[in-house]
């Protein structure tokens, strides 16, 4: 961690830091797509976030929707009550004169829970990452996935697709497949610019983060893309799956293809958040998550 500055200095994440940020994670045993640097350094209003460490712990400075500072941690192996006191004794209090931790994942809030009692925790469920095991994925076996198995059946008897490996070569062919399917199924939505923009500017670094991807080939015509890498060795994020949506059973097929080429340390697959959106819970929920990442917000006085 000699590259990394003692909070409150602080410089600009990037892949860099990678081996150190994992190994951070995982002594966290955080799961959440938010603690990815493939999010960190691409996902983002104005600027990526900035690391920094309070002794051994990391620590993350990430831009709010109006320009305000969220901090991320502390999070690793080190002491964590020190770590927490020093942060809060910079925040600066809000309007009831409370100090507030954000969008803490499940085992690091719990690890801060025990180490300073806050006044106020609170839940968000809408922002709960879905967990998935990746093997239940890619067998589709038993009764629960039914129904997935027999929309992977019916695609392939009647469009015989192919699946192709995503190589870093490819990433300007991908952009314009992705620009494509913006242009044909996309719409007003500002949340979809920013993903647009977020893939810009994280798929050339895909590879350097260890991950892989796939797309899926109808005769000559692309109707698939998909790809996922590590949050820790056993956890990976799948922050993109696209499909013709004109093609019943292609976002299915998408699913079982990725995760049939992934490798066998990838246990469990975090597929994000429903964000509150009736439609896209529903989905989630038939794939029969295995766990929730869950996310808390602390109040401290």
């Amino acid at each position: 961690m000699n590259n990394i500055p003692e909070f409150p200095q602080q410089i600009d994440l990037s892949i860099e830091h990678n081996a150190e940020f994992m190994g951070a994670v995982s002594a966290q045993g955080i799961r959440s797509a938010e603690f990815s640097i493939y999010y960190l350094t691409s996902w983002y209003y104005n600027r990526p976030a900035r690391i920094s460490r309070i002794g051994e712990r990391l620590l993350l400075d990430v831009e709010g929707k109006h320009g305000d500072k969220i901090y991320l941690g502390p999070f690793g192996a080190g002491p964590i009550k020190p770590a927490v006191e020093k942060l809060l004794a910079h925040l600066q209090p809000d309007q009831n004169g409370e100090k507030v931790l954000h969008f803490l994942p499940g085992r690091l809030a719990e690890e801060v829970r025990k180490a300073i009692e806050p006044v106020r925790v609170e839940e968000h469920p809408d922002f709960f990452d879905y967990l998935y095991l990746r093997n239940e994925l890619a067998d589709l076996s038993g009764g629960k996935f039914q129904k997935r198995r027999n929309q992977l059946n019916k695609i392939q008897r009647t469009h015989n697709p192919q699946i192709v490996m995503l190589q870093e070569g490819d990433h300007e062919q991908i952009f314009k497949c992705l620009d494509k399917w913006y242009e044909r199924f996309g719409d007003d939505d500002p949340f979809l610019e920013m993903e647009r923009q977020s893939i810009h500017r994280a798929l050339p670094n895909l590879w350097r983060l260890g991950g892989i991807g796939i797309r899926i080939r109808l005769e000559d015509e692309m109707c698939g893309l998909s790809w996922a890498l590590p949050i820790t060795d056993e956890v990976w994020l799948v922050p993109v799956e696209k499909a013709a949506r004109d093609i019943p059973g292609m976002y299915q097929f998408v699913n079982w293809a990725l995760a049939n080429n992934l490798p066998e340390s990838a246990k469990i697959l975090n597929r994000e958040a429903d964000l509150g959106i009736e439609g896209l819970r529903i989905a989630k929920q038939r794939y029969n998550p295995c766990d929730f990442e869950k996310k808390y917000t602390l109040w401290f006085k």
